[in-house]
């Protein structure tokens, strides 16, 4: 089983729909999350926000003391540093995954309650 580990900036919600904007890469990725087949990928999301202490331990300290926050979003498989500064493609992501089946559909989430 692969471990799929995200270092989120601070950020009011993970999913992409909190206030005003929606952001359509964080709406994409959340639902690309969901169809993850968890006997495959676990996943561990953190929120600079939300989970501080996170932030402090091996890899993302030392990237985040070399780079400082503008390496958030950090992405890692594996303890294997696979974007930083940015959310990778979801197509490339599916692939190290190897979960090349994952629907890369995104669900229409306007009026959506309790997304967050």
């Amino acid at each position: 089983m692969k471990t799929l580990k995200i270092y989120d900036p601070a950020m009011c919600c993970s999913s992409g729909v909190c206030g005003t904007d929606v952001d359509t890469e964080l709406v994409q990725l959340a639902n690309f999350l969901k169809n993850l087949d968890p006997c495959s990928v676990k996943v561990e999301r953190y929120n600079l926000s939300q989970e501080p202490a996170e932030y402090t331990k091996g890899t993302v300290a030392e990237t985040l003391k070399e780079k400082g926050t503008g390496a958030l979003p950090l992405v890692m498989i594996d303890e294997e540093v696979i974007s930083a500064g940015e959310y990778p493609d979801l197509g490339k992501l599916a692939e190290l995954l190897g979960a090349s089946n994952v629907s890369m559909d995104v669900q229409d989430c306007s009026g959506c309650s309790g997304c967050c």
